[in-house]
């Protein structure tokens, strides 16, 4: 385990002449990615972290801003041709960077992306008023119940609920109203990377036709729908995720 100036704890495997950013979903730490990882890691270099606010690093304040800042330090680190993945917050994350960074960053995967939530405070409300109701180990047994597609192995649906559960509510909150009350629509037509949008064909979160909204906005970006995956898509077919992630980012484009 490593340390950003910043302080902020990652870990880093792998080693090729480009690298790898990952930032996982609202509540979750690098554990999203732990399918993934092995592959990417023996053609890139591949930083994984937990977020602030979460694991390794909930005692550091999650925001925006800071989110962001972290990923600029690893490309710092990195000193390479670097490829970004976001998952769902991770999108509003990554999508910033490339923005700030565009000469830096060579290509951008978003997963279970959307160009803002019109309904941000009241969601952040009902949420607040289901933890209180749930408490955090019920509520991330729950999320996983009904984020993940049926045919998902029940041993997913409990690596999930464990790693969801040890969140601070609190800071689950801060940072869902870090993306819920910021929308993407100004940012999208700022991304002039390459971009690929993966969302899962039963993804109730961020739907196929809000990528597809995400996509319009996003000079040159496609869209790939997973058949039979939820909101947390390389968790439900892994495999499928694998393929599209390594073509994109060594050709910048799939073929259909």
């Amino acid at each position: 385990m490593e340390r950003t100036p910043s302080g902020l704890k990652y870990f880093v495997t792998g080693d090729g002449p480009e690298a790898v950013i990952c930032h996982p979903s609202l509540g979750l730490g690098r554990f999203l990615f732990y399918r993934l990882i092995p592959s990417l890691s023996r053609r890139y270099q591949v930083f994984a972290y937990d977020p602030r606010g979460i694991g390794e690093n909930a005692a550091m304040d999650p925001n925006l801003a800071d989110w962001v800042g972290d990923v600029g330090e690893l490309l710092d680190i990195a000193a390479r041709p670097v490829h970004l993945i976001g998952v769902s917050l991770g999108t509003w994350v990554m999508s910033r960077a490339a923005v700030r960074w565009p000469q830096r960053v060579a290509r951008l995967v978003l997963m279970g992306t959307t160009p803002g939530f019109e309904n941000g405070p009241q969601d952040i409300e009902s949420r607040r008023t289901e933890l209180s109701q749930l408490g955090m180990e019920r509520f991330a047994r729950q999320y996983a119940e009904n984020t993940l597609a049926p045919s998902t192995p029940s041993e997913i649906r409990d690596q999930l609920t464990e790693d969801l559960k040890t969140a601070d509510p609190n800071r689950y909150l801060a940072a869902m109203a870090a993306i819920y009350l910021v929308g993407n629509r100004e940012i999208f037509p700022q991304v002039l990377n390459d971009t690929l949008i993966v969302v899962g064909s039963l993804d109730q979160r961020t739907s196929p036709d809000m990528a597809d909204a995400a996509a319009r906005l996003i000079p040159n970006s496609q869209v790939r729908v997973v058949p039979d995956a939820g909101h947390l898509a390389l968790l439900d077919q892994p495999e499928r995720i694998e393929d599209l992630v390594l073509e994109f980012l060594a050709t910048g484009r799939l073929v259909d």
